[in-house]
């Protein structure tokens, strides 16, 4: 599979072909590097607004996470699965009438918050597709 490996000094991440990546920002409105969206198709950082991916939250050692669960609707828990070094557990649901699925994994040194926007518009992904797959396996924090 071909793509670009990004590595921010915080994690890594496995971006495919034809995806690209944008940090995104925190509760005060700068820029994080704690926050990546990666988006199929996207060519700016608007494109998130229009196109399909995945939005990754890191929460480090003495970080607080807290799962947003309780703000979403039609909430259905998944059954947990390994994917790469992770055992992610999570729920897919529906967000301003907008379908998502959210993982979360947590290891002894970081907590990974992954939000999958399904479905926006006429674009489409889903956990069965090789390409989030491939995203999701290869994330790692860094040491």
């Amino acid at each position: 599979m071909s793509g670009k490996l990004f590595h921010n000094g915080i994690f890594s991440v496995f971006v495919p072909e034809g995806w690209n990546c944008f940090y995104g920002i925190d509760s005060e409105g700068n820029t994080s590097p704690k926050k990546l969206h990666i988006y199929k198709d996207a060519q700016t950082e608007f494109d998130v607004f229009s196109k399909a991916g995945l939005t990754i939250c890191y929460y480090g050692k003495g970080e607080y996470f807290l799962s947003p669960k309780f703000f979403y609707d039609d909430v259905q828990d998944l059954e947990p699965f390994v994917c790469g070094k992770h055992r992610w557990e999570g729920y897919t649901c529906t967000s301003l009438g907008y379908p998502y699925t959210m993982l979360t994994a947590m290891s002894d040194n970081a907590t990974f918050y992954v939000m999958v926007l399904t479905e926006n518009g006429e674009h489409q992904i889903s956990l069965q597709d090789g390409d989030v797959r491939s995203i999701l396996e290869s994330i790692e924090a860094c040491e």
